[in-house]
């Protein structure tokens, strides 16, 4: 009886969530699903059954799947730029961290391919989203662009105009063009458009450096 009721307690305990605990919780499983069988083919029952909770328990947290699958956008990007970042005490040159950071948008989106198809299903979420990874995005780039033009690696007049241009050029192209399937190849199609881009925008003086740690982009 004594077990009975420690069990009892303990599942009692497994279930009580503070709100933002459990909101971060249907987040996550619902981007796990979105990823894995896209937004359409997602129910809010299926997030619910996931996490063995009841399908009220997700809607007291997000009113419709649309809202849901915001917060899931939102929560993606700000993973995807957190994955990008290098580290605050970073030695690198300008021309080496904006390889390196590139690679890394790549990377990234390439893993996960499947989850960035799936916003082709509500254009308004995935315009939001992109929006919101882009400037975080030029968040990140902007103070390397800035030591490269510091240090004479970039020429560039407005730092600020030219990072915003081309990035929010960069995610959208890439997402709206992305196919579902060969998704690598068309990076590779893609690779050569951005070195020629890059090389001009900011007026690269050593543009056999570009894209050097790109390679295994290629295989």
């Amino acid at each position: 009886m004594r077990e009975t009721q420690k069990n009892s307690r303990s599942k009692r305990t497994r279930i009580v969530k503070e709100p933002e605990e459990r909101r971060q919780e249907i987040i996550e499983t619902a981007l796990e699903l979105f990823s894995e069988k896209g937004y359409t083919d997602t129910a809010m029952q299926d997030i619910s059954e996931k996490m063995n909770v009841s399908p009220g328990l997700c809607y007291r947290y997000f009113k419709s799947k649309v809202e849901l699958f915001a917060a899931t956008s939102e929560y993606y990007a700000q993973q995807a730029v957190e994955q990008i970042k290098l580290p605050v005490s970073s030695n690198l040159s300008a021309l080496e961290k904006f390889n390196l950071v590139l690679k890394r948008i790549f990377e990234y989106t390439i893993k996960h391919h499947d989850y960035e198809a799936s916003y082709k299903e509500d254009e308004a979420i995935r315009a939001s989203r992109l929006d919101n990874v882009a400037e975080n995005m030029v968040d990140v780039l902007i103070p390397i662009i800035e030591q490269g033009v510091s240090d004479g690696t970039f020429v560039c007049s407005n730092v600020e105009y030219t990072t915003r241009l081309f990035t929010y050029g960069i995610i959208h192209t890439i997402h709206s063009t992305m196919p579902s399937q060969n998704t690598k190849e068309y990076f590779v199609s893609y690779l050569d458009f951005l070195k020629d881009m890059f090389t001009k925008s900011l007026e690269i003086k050593t543009p056999n450096d570009l894209g050097n740690s790109w390679q295994d982009l290629y295989k």
